[in-house]
C-alpha cells in the first residue's frame, strides 16, 4: 500500500453500484502502464449499498458524512508523500455528484479537493423533489456556494457560438474560497430519459458539455451507460492525466493552477485548443518530388483512393476569393492531420519549377473537428478579408498532404456568406406544415447554415428533413451541428447517413432564454455539413411529436399538482352538489369530473403569481418557472382525463373486482382470512379503529408504509358498504325490466276487450263515471302510469340512497392514494433497509405528523358518516378553490408539498363536520 500515483474517488448515484467505477479504472491502468512518463492513477471507489437517494433525501446527509470520512482516509494512505499536494479528483455520477458538491462545504475537507467531474447529475435542482430532506439538502448546498464560489450565469449578451470561453473564468479570478476548485459537468444528451439537459448544468460550474458534443465521443449516452461508455471514459481519463504531474521521487500529483486545469478541460471537452504558431514553416525543395497545385474554382474535390506517394501542396489564390469573403477546406480519412496542413503564404513563381511557397504560417488553429459515419472530417473555415486585414502580404492558402497509404479526399467551397445562410421563425403551437427552405443545393456545396429565432423555450421543436435530390455514386451523409448561443456546452452534432432511417434532425433548446435575450440578435444556429457530391433538398415544420415528448421530458413532474387540484375542485363540486337535496347529479360516477373551471383558475393563478412574487413577507414563495400557458393547459388537460380515467377504473373495480384488493391487503399484511373479517368488522362497527391501526403501522414503519396499507383497506371499507347495494340495486333494475314486459305484453291485448270496454263506458255514463273511465288490469294492479312511476320513483331512491356516500368516499380515496405515491421513495427505503438486515438503521420520516393528522381526520370522516345535510360547507367550499390555487402556484416544481396540502383539506373537511355535529348536539 505505498501509493505513490493521484487518488481519484468515484462516488455512485441512486442505486448506484461500487463496482461502476471498473470501466473507468480499468482504462486508466492500461493508460498508466504504457505511459512513458510513469504517470498512474489511484482509483477509489465509495460503496453506498445502493440506496435510492434520488426517491428519499434522509440517505444524503449520511452519505455526505460517508465521504467526507473517506476522503480523509484516502489522504492518510499517502502520508509518506508529505512534501506533495495529494489533492484529490471526485467523479460522481447522478446523486452522486451533488453529493461529492455537497461534501466540500466542510472548509477541512475543501483543501483537498483539487477536481470535482460531474456525470449527468442533477446539480442546482432535484430531478424530482420528493421530499423535504431532499429540498433542505439543495437549498444548504446552494446557499454556501453563493458565498463561497463565483456563479457563471448567462446575460443577455451571452453568445457562446460566437466565443464559447466568455463565461469560463480565467487566471486570477479566483476571489472566493472555492473557486480554486475546478468544476466540470457533463450530460447524457436526448438519450438520458432520468435526468434532463437542463439539470446537468451549474451556475457554479467552470465547464459544462454535453457527450454528444464532446470532441471524440460525440454520442448521446444513456443514464448508465455514461459511467462505461468507452469514447466518454477514455476522454475523462486523458484529461486526468493531462493534469497530472511527476516529480523525481516518482510520486504523481494534480496541479495546483486553475488556469491550466481550465484550459486542459476546454481542450479535451469542448473543443482542441490548437494556439496560434507566430514561427513560420519552410518547406523543401522543389526537388524533393511534392507536386504544386493553383485552382480557383469555387467548388473542388480531389480524391486519392490510393494515397500519396509524395507531397501534395494546393494553392487557393487570395485574390480570387476576396468577393467571396468566406472559404471551406476539408480532409478526411487523412492518418496525419494532427500535424499542420493549412498555411496562409506569399507564392512565388519560377520558370523551372512553376508557382510554390518557400514558407508559410500555420492556420491550423482554426481546424475543427466534427464526426462523419466511420471517421472524423478535419476542416477550416476562414475568412479571407480578416484575414488579408492582418496579413496582406500573403497571396495564397496552403493546403499541404503528407505521403499516406490510406485514401484521403481534399475539398473546397468558397461562398458569400448571404448566399449560405437562412433565417427562419421558429413556428410556434401550430399544425405540421412543411416549408421548404432550399428546393435544390448547389452542387459542390459542402456548408449551410440556417439561424432560428424564437426558440427560447425548452419544449417547442423544430424538424428539419434532409432529403438527397441526386448523389451520383456517393454515399447520403450529412453532419449536423446546434449550437445555443446563451447554453454553454449544449452544443449536439448530428449525422446522418444513407443507412439512418430517419433523414430528420430535431432542433431544440435545454432551458429558456435569460431574461431580457433576444434571439432575433443571438438565434439558434445550425450548421449543415453535406456532401459536395450531393444535392439535398431542405424543408422544416413544427413537429408535434416532437414538442410533445419535450414536455412530457420537461414537465411530467407537474402532473401530481395539476391533479390533485382537479381533484380538489371535484370534491368541492360534490359537497355542495350534496347540500342542494333537488340535483341528484352527485350521485353519479363521474359526478364532478366532467368540469372545466379549473382551466380558467389555471389562467388566473398566472395572473396571482406575478402579484405574489413582489410580495416579500410569504413565508414560502411560488414557483419562479415562467413557461408559456401552453404547458400548463396541455399539463393541466391531462390531469383532467387521468382523473376521469382513474374514478371510471375504480368504479370499476369496485363493482366487479372488489376482491382483488382485498387478497392483496392480506398478502401486505399476512393477516389469514379470518382475521381480515374481524378486522373489518370492527373498523366497519368503530370506524375511529381505523385511524388508530394504522397510525400504529405508520409509527412502527414508516408513514408510507400505513399510507398505502390505508389507502387499500379505506378501499376495502367502501367496497364492503357498496356490495349490498349493487345486490338490491341490481335485483331493482330486473323487477324493473320485468314490469316493462309485462306492461308491454298488456298492451297487446287491449284491442281484443273493445266490446267489453264500450260497455262499461256507457255503464260509467249511466252511473259512476269517474271510477270507470280508467280502466284496471285484470289481477287488480295499478294501472300502467303508475306502475311506471313507482318503477321510476323506487329505482331512483335505491339509487340516491345507495351512493349519495361513495363519489365523496371515492375522490377522498384517491387524495389518500396521491399522498401514499408521494411517500414511494420513503416506502423502498425502508423495505431496501428491512430486507438488507438495516432495520434498526434510523431513516428520518418527514411525512409521519402529516401522516397521523390525515388518517385521524379519515376515521373521524367514517364514524360520523360524512358527508351530511349540514351548515358551513360555504367556507369548506371557498377553501378548496384555495387549495387548487395553491397546488398550481406553490407544488409544481416542489411536489411534496402536496403532501401538506391534502391533510389541510383532510382536516378543513373533518373540522367542518365535527363543528356542526356538536352545533347539533348543543341546540337538540
Amino acid at each position: 500500500m505505498k501509493l505513490k500515483g493521484a487518488p481519484v474517488i468515484f462516488v455512485p448515484g441512486n442505486a448506484g453500484s461500487y463496482k461502476q467505477v471498473r470501466s473507468l479504472a480499468s482504462v486508466a491502468l492500461r493508460k498508466g502502464m504504457d505511459n512513458d512518463r510513469g504517470i498512474h492513477m489511484d482509483y477509489f471507489t465509495v460503496n453506498f449499498e445502493e440506496q435510492l437517494s434520488a426517491l428519499y433525501g434522509g440517505y444524503l446527509e449520511n452519505q455526505k458524512l460517508f465521504l467526507r470520512i473517506a476522503i480523509l482516509a484516502v489522504r492518510t494512505l499517502y502520508k509518506e508523500a508529505n512534501n506533495v499536494d495529494k489533492s484529490i479528483i471526485l467523479v460522481g455520477h447522478s446523486m452522486g455528484g451533488k453529493v461529492a458538491q455537497a461534501v466540500i462545504q466542510d472548509p477541512a475537507i475543501a483543501k483537498y479537493i483539487n477536481t470535482i467531474i460531474f456525470i449527468s447529475s442533477p446539480i442546482d435542482k432535484p430531478v424530482v423533489n420528493f421530499d423535504p430532506k431532499i429540498n433542505e439538502f439543495y437549498s444548504n448546498t446552494d446557499g454556501y456556494f453563493h458565498n463561497k464560489r463565483t456563479t457563471h450565469l448567462p446575460n443577455r449578451q451571452t453568445n457562446v457560438c460566437l466565443n464559447y470561453q466568455d463565461k469560463i473564468p480565467h487566471q486570477g479570478n479566483e476571489s472566493k474560497i472555492l473557486d480554486n476548485i475546478l468544476m466540470i459537468s457533463m450530460g447524457g444528451g436526448n438519450r438520458d430519459l432520468l435526468v434532463r439537459d437542463g439539470l446537468t448544468t451549474s451556475q457554479y460550474n467552470d465547464i459544462h458539455a454535453m457527450t454528444s458534443s464532446i470532441p471524440k465521443v460525440w454520442l448521446s449516452c444513456d443514464h448508465l451507460s455514461a459511467v462505461w461508455c468507452l469514447q466518454l471514459v477514455l476522454v475523462i481519463n486523458r484529461f486526468i492525466f493531462g493534469i497530472s504531474v511527476i516529480d523525481e521521487n516518482k510520486n504523481v500529483f494534480f496541479s495546483p493552477d486553475k488556469y491550466y486545469r481550465t484550459q486542459t478541460a476546454i481542450n479535451y471537452f469542448v473543443k482542441p485548443l490548437n494556439k496560434p504558431k507566430s514561427n513560420e514553416v519552410y518547406f523543401p525543395k522543389l526537388n524533393s518530388g511534392s507536386s504544386w497545385q493553383e485552382d480557383s474554382k469555387i467548388a473542388f474535390r480531389k480524391v486519392f483512393k490510393n494515397g500519396l506517394r509524395a507531397d501534395y501542396n494546393h494553392l487557393l489564390p487570395t485574390a480570387k476569393y476576396k468577393e467571396l469573403k468566406k472559404i471551406y477546406i476539408e480532409i478526411d480519412s487523412y492518418e496525419d492531420f494532427e500535424n499542420d496542413w493549412v498555411f496562409g503564404c506569399t507564392a512565388h513563381r519560377t520558370e523551372a519549377s512553376g508557382l510554390y511557397c518557400q514558407k508559410g504560417t500555420s492556420l491550423s488553429h482554426f481546424v475543427q473537428t466534427i464526426p462523419s459515419h466511420d471517421n472524423y472530417r478535419y476542416m477550416v473555415l476562414l475568412d479571407i478579408h480578416r484575414m488579408l486585414k492582418y496579413y496582406p502580404d500573403w497571396t495564397h492558402i496552403l493546403v499541404r498532404l503528407k505521403p499516406t497509404n490510406k485514401p484521403t479526399s481534399l475539398k473546397i467551397d468558397a461562398y458569400s456568406v448571404e448566399d449560405r445562410k437562412y433565417k427562419i421563425k421558429a413556428p410556434k403551437f401550430s399544425l405540421p406544415k412543411l416549408k421548404t427552405l432550399v428546393n435544390e443545393t448547389v452542387m459542390g456545396t459542402i456548408h449551410t447554415g440556417v439561424l432560428i429565432e424564437g426558440l427560447d423555450e425548452p419544449f417547442p421543436t423544430v424538424q428539419f428533413d434532409i432529403e438527397p435530390v441526386e448523389c451520383g455514386d456517393d454515399e447520403f451523409g450529412v453532419t449536423a451541428k446546434i449550437c445555443i448561443p446563451w447554453a454553454r456546452g449544449f452544443n449536439r452534432h448530428i449525422h446522418l447517413t444513407h443507412d439512418t432511417k430517419v433523414k430528420t434532425i430535431y432542433v431544440n433548446v435545454p432551458f429558456s432564454t435569460p431574461s431580457g435575450y433576444n434571439t432575433t440578435q443571438n438565434p439558434v444556429t445550425l450548421d449543415l455539413f453535406l456532401n459536395p457530391s450531393c444535392r439535398y433538398k431542405i424543408s422544416y415544420q413544427f413537429s408535434i411529436a416532437g414538442t410533445f415528448s419535450k414536455i412530457v421530458q420537461e414537465f411530467y413532474h407537474w402532473l401530481p399538482a395539476h391533479l390533485t387540484a382537479v381533484l380538489f375542485l371535484v370534491l368541492r363540486n360534490q359537497i355542495v352538489s350534496f347540500q342542494n337535496s333537488e340535483d341528484a347529479l352527485f350521485v353519479k360516477p363521474y359526478a364532478g369530473f366532467f368540469q372545466s373551471k379549473s382551466l380558467y383558475i389555471v389562467t388566473g393563478c398566472r395572473l396571482l403569481k406575478k402579484l405574489l412574487l413582489n410580495l416579500k413577507f410569504l413565508p414560502i414563495s411560488p414557483d419562479t418557472s415562467n413557461y408559456s400557458f401552453y404547458v400548463s393547459i396541455i399539463i393541466h388537460g391531462t390531469a383532467i382525463v387521468l382523473s376521469i380515467v382513474s374514478v371510471f377504473s375504480i368504479w370499476t373495480i369496485l363493482t366487479f373486482h372488489g376482491n382483488i384488493l382485498h387478497k392483496i391487503a392480506l398478502k401486505l399484511t399476512r393477516l389469514s382470512t379470518a382475521s381480515s373479517e374481524i378486522l373489518m368488522k370492527v373498523v366497519t362497527t368503530l370506524p375511529l379503529s381505523f385511524g388508530v391501526l394504522f397510525i400504529s403501522i405508520s409509527v412502527g414503519t414508516c408513514s408510507g408504509i400505513g399510507l398505502t396499507l390505508a389507502t387499500i383497506f379505506y378501499f376495502l371499507v367502501i367496497s364492503n358498504a357498496y356490495k349490498d347495494y349493487l345486490e338490491n340495486w341490481a335485483w331493482d333494475k330486473a323487477k324493473g325490466i320485468f314490469k316493462r314486459i309485462r306492461q308491454k305484453i298488456r298492451s297487446t291485448s287491449k284491442n281484443k276487450g273493445t266490446v267489453a270496454l264500450s260497455q262499461r263506458e256507457i255503464i260509467a255514463v249511466d252511473g259512476n263515471p269517474g271510477q270507470e273511465l280508467i280502466p284496471n288490469n285484470e289481477n287488480g294492479d295499478t294501472n300502467e302510469l303508475d306502475d311506471s312511476n313507482e318503477v321510476a320513483n323506487e329505482e331512483k331512491c335505491s339509487y340516491f340512497e345507495g351512493l349519495e356516500n361513495v363519489a365523496f368516499h371515492i375522490t377522498m380515496l384517491m387524495l389518500l392514494g396521491i399522498m401514499s405515491a408521494l411517500n414511494f421513495g420513503l416506502s423502498v427505503a425502508w423495505i431496501k433497509a428491512k430486507y438488507q438486515g438495516h432495520i434498526h438503521e434510523h431513516l428520518p420520516d418527514p411525512f409521519i405528523i402529516p401522516t397521523i393528522i390525515t388518517l385521524t381526520c379519515l376515521s373521524v370522516l367514517l364514524q360520523l358518516g360524512a358527508p351530511r345535510k349540514s351548515s358551513g360547507y360555504h367556507y369548506v367550499a371557498i377553501i378548496l378553490y384555495l387549495c387548487v390555487c395553491g397546488c398550481i402556484l406553490f407544488c409544481q416544481e416542489i411536489v411534496y408539498r402536496l403532501s401538506y396540502l391534502i391533510t389541510f383539506v383532510y382536516v378543513c373537511v373533518a373540522l367542518q363536520e365535527v363543528c356542526y355535529n356538536f352545533y347539533t348536539l348543543m341546540h337538540k
